[in-house]
């Protein structure tokens, strides 16, 4: 690990648990409207910014509204729980601090928007400890894509075969490695990511965060 200069979190399942806020928007969201999603829905949403979200949602459901309308009903579903009620997972700020202690950059890599991931991150502490956040939703491209890890390394300073990731989504850790970077794979009990998957593009995989994270 000499080698490594920056690292780079997921929120979303990696930092925070949050997953399950998730889930009860696309429920209450497709309960609206009388819709039973596929079983791969959530797992076809993991990877994709905000914005591909709703083009996919709109796409898959034939449904009359544009991305944007989409946008801000998930929005206004799953605020109140991030700027109030979300918590970290367990070990998240130590390996946080961890990393920093070690001399690495820190950032941010998400699929949030600023309106969520802004108040989450203040009121769980967190807020003020990376360098840089960068966001799918106003980036353009998911995380599915190589470019928003490309585009963190650059922001860094840091060429990405000095970069980590940590992420519990199998085509953001795909995207990653495409990227040049080192990949931690976690895993996500509420993810229908299964290890088998994680594991094909993680340099290391694990269960949970833990001050042994940056030792392989």
């Amino acid at each position: 690990m000499n080698d490594i200069k920056a690292v780079l979190f997921d929120l979303d399942g990696t930092l925070l648990d949050s997953m399950y806020v998730w889930q009860y928007v696309d429920e209450e969201f497709l309960r609206r409207r009388g819709i039973t999603p596929p079983d791969d829905y959530g797992r076809q949403c993991s990877h994709r910014s905000f914005y591909e979200t709703a083009l996919y949602t709109i796409d898959l459901f034939n449904l009359p509204e544009t991305p944007e309308q989409l946008m801000q009903e998930w929005t206004d579903l799953a605020i109140d729980e991030y700027r109030h009620n979300v918590k970290l997972k367990p070990f998240a700020r130590e390996t946080v601090e961890l990393a920093i202690k070690n001399g690495y950059k820190t950032a941010v890599c998400t699929s949030q928007t600023p309106e969520l991931y802004t108040p989450v991150l203040h009121h769980t502490g967190l807020w003020g400890m990376f360098e840089t956040i960068s966001s799918a939703a106003v980036f353009g491209k998911g995380k599915q894509y190589p470019d928003i890890y490309l585009d963190t390394a650059k922001t860094l300073g840091v060429p990405p075969e000095n970069c980590i990731m940590l992420d519990d989504v199998s085509a953001s850790l795909k995207a990653a490695r495409q990227a040049g970077m080192m990949t931690i794979g976690i895993i996500e009990p509420l993810s229908s990511q299964s290890p088998e998957e994680m594991e094909l593009y993680s340099d290391k995989l694990v269960k949970e965060l833990d001050k042994d994270i940056f030792t392989f």
